[in-house]
């Protein structure tokens, strides 16, 4: 039965579901008044098939991704990774149709007028909307171009990554800051399409591998979908508490009727999944059922571009200042230590991500804790404090005023960057997470333990674990960002802004894994190898901040003249400021990681001596008598020559 179902009808199908949603939500291309721009009726309803078109084959492309990494042993790969090209080539195609029409009906163009050299090359990537959907062009022929060369299934993992950043790019332009839940909105915006995607698009790749033999992999796909339900539920919730005004928009509103619609369609989907749980129980084929459970997600999908696509009921914040209207809330008082320390200004990505990793984390070490298996302590606390100062810096009132203050900035760069990846390495996860998992996998594919074992002896490890690797990374989130124009344009977006800091966290992740981690590691370094890292980092960071002390123009000046609050008078002031914290708070966890290592070194020395000790008892110390009586033979030799 599900071989008989044909990618073209499930689309045919969404597009029903679009349509209608569009009609529902009264987002349907009407006339305007005379005099008002409007692109007419075949650009606005070319946007939205082509958007459709877009998620759909872009979920596609990464069900078959996930699909053939954790699912299914095919003996062809190179047909499947060439197929996954050929879809890459097309959503390519697709994405610049997006933007070209996106740009032609935001500016209220004519199909005639739209393809002219001079429109394209003004407005098509000045326009976020449209720009999104280039940057996902970009990628999907990067995916396309690596598919051609893929062998490993380490290397298939890149391309999961890589597609998943193709649904999302479009959907970090889905919400104005000046409703107000900015970060809230585009997080939920964002877990949301991923969690749909991943559902939806492997359980198509999966239609023609299902049998009435398939319990095994339809009870694992049913593992993997149950997460995306409970992402699914979680990131509706926020979505629509941060875009609509009250209760009575769902009703009341076209955007809270689509709402409903879209609830009980997946709703559907999940009554018809819990029927294929019963009919496995009592092994019947379960193959209708999940053909009908993918028609019912089609339209759902149908319903969510057409959601995407509807005015919102929120209204916008009126700010007194332009600067406001940029930042999307109220200037902040005067700061103290109580406003940095228990300030409330969420950063819902890396907040989620924190707490994710403190579960799992926790979760881990109470199971072996079950198993009898001992966890230092020490351990877990330390993993602890390190997330601690992840979710403070990225979420307390520091994060608010480092939006608007260069020297806040740089008090949560230093956290971020030099003393949270201390804690969080010499927690020691990669290890905890090994004892954790099983040790066995009864499927033909890889399970949990054995990807990061993979991972870990993979060529892309090694290459960024390499030392001139890791200082490489670990400068550019100093030198690279701020004496250039790049801080700037991070600044202004959502988007830039959490790349920041999730950069400014990897990078001193990788190097506190490298120098102090107790971890295994991709490459051994040894110590006075680290410790010569260390103290290159310390003078660069040390020529860093002086740097800036002294500068001339302030860094990120193009950002931070916009968004001046009237108790900051001096720009230049505050980069030095900035300069003398990156100098003070820098220099202290360096100097920590420099004392770590010597210790670690020592140990180790201690320990081979032990070793030695140990050795020399058991066998009389054999290997120093040999070596003595080497040495006799030579002399003899030398005395008789």
């Amino acid at each position: 039965m599900p071989r008989k179902f044909h990618k073209p009808l499930l689309l045919s199908i969404a597009i029903i579901g679009l349509v209608s949603g569009l009609i529902l939500g009264e987002s349907n291309w009407k006339p305007v008044a005379q005099g008002i721009p409007d692109s007419g009726p075949l650009i606005t309803w070319s946007l939205q098939i082509s958007k459709l078109t877009f998620s759909f084959l872009a979920l596609l492309m990464l069900g078959k991704l996930i699909t053939l990494t954790f699912f299914i042993k095919t003996n062809d790969l190179r047909k499947s990774l060439n197929q996954i090209s050929a879809r890459a080539n097309l959503l390519v195609i697709i994405s610049i149709v997006v933007a070209i029409t996106q740009m032609a009906y935001v500016l209220g163009l004519k199909p005639g007028s739209t393809l002219t050299p001079a429109t394209i090359s003004t407005y098509l990537f000045d326009l976020t909307s449209s720009r999104g959907y280039l940057i996902s062009a970009v990628l999907a022929l990067v995916i396309a171009l690596l598919s051609l060369f893929v062998k490993s299934e380490n290397s298939l993992i890149v391309l999961i990554l890589m597609a998943g950043a193709v649904i999302t790019t479009p959907l970090l332009n889905s919400h104005s800051a000046s409703l107000g839940d900015h970060s809230l909105a585009l997080t939920s915006s964002i877990t949301h399409g991923l969690a749909v995607s991943i559902w939806v698009g492997t359980l198509i790749a999966l239609l023609p591998h299902i049998s009435k033999t398939s319990q095994e992999l339809v009870t694992k796909f049913g593992a993997l979908a149950k997460w995306c339900v409970v992402a699914l539920g979680v990131s509706g919730i926020a979505a629509t508490y941060s875009r609509l005004d009250s209760i009575s928009d769902f009703w009341m509103t076209g955007y809270g009727r689509l709402v409903i619609v879209k609830v009980l369609l997946f709703m559907i989907a999940l009554a018809i999944a819990g029927q294929i749980r019963k009919q496995l129980r009592s092994n019947i084929s379960v193959t209708k059922f999940i053909s009908i459970e993918t028609i019912f997600l089609s339209l759902a999908i149908g319903f969510g571009v057409a959601l995407q696509n509807t005015a919102l009921s929120r209204s916008g914040i009126s700010f007194e200042t332009a600067a406001e209207e940029i930042l999307g809330f109220e200037f902040p008082p005067v700061p103290g230590v109580a406003e940095y320390i228990f300030g409330w200004h969420p950063e819902w990505i890396l907040l989620t991500l924190s707490t994710i990793a403190l579960i799992l984390y926790l979760s881990a070490a109470q199971k072996l804790k079950r198993q009898e298996i001992k966890w230092p302590g020490g351990r877990t606390t330390s993993f602890v404090i390190g997330i601690a100062l992840l979710a403070w810096t990225s979420s307390s009132g520091i994060a608010k005023y480092a939006m608007i203050s260069f020297s806040a900035h740089m008090i949560q760069h230093m956290v971020l960057s030099m003393i949270a990846p201390i804690f969080l390495v010499l927690g020691a996860p990669v290890t905890l997470a090994l004892r954790a998992l099983p040790t066995q996998s009864n499927h033909e594919t890889k399970n949990a333990r054995d990807w990061i074992l993979s991972l870990l002896e993979s060529k892309y490890a090694k290459l960024i674990t390499h030392p001139i690797s890791v200082l490489i990374i670990f400068t550019f989130g100093l030198y690279g960002m701020y004496f250039t124009s790049l801080f700037g344009d991070l600044m202004r977006s959502h988007s830039g802004h959490v790349f920041m800091e999730i950069h400014f966290l990897f990078s001193g992740f990788l190097f506190a894994f490298m120098t102090v981690g107790i971890d295994p590691a991709p490459r051994k370094i040894p110590y006075w190898s680290k410790l010569m890292m260390v103290l290159m980092a310390l003078g660069l960071h040390t020529f860093f901040a002086l740097a800036i002390m002294q500068s001339r123009t302030p860094v990120g000046e193009s950002w931070y003249a916009q968004v001046q609050p009237p108790w900051i008078f001096d720009l230049l002031r505050e980069n030095y400021i900035g300069g003398g914290i990156a100098w003070a708070i820098g220099e202290i966890p360096t100097l920590m990681l420099a004392i770590l290592v010597a210790v670690q070194w020592a140990r180790s020395d201690e320990r081979t001596a032990n070793r030695l000790d140990r050795a020399a008892q058991r066998d009389g110390d054999r290997e120093r008598k040999e070596y003595n009586e080497r040495l006799a033979r030579l002399n003899s030799r030398d005395q008789n020559n």
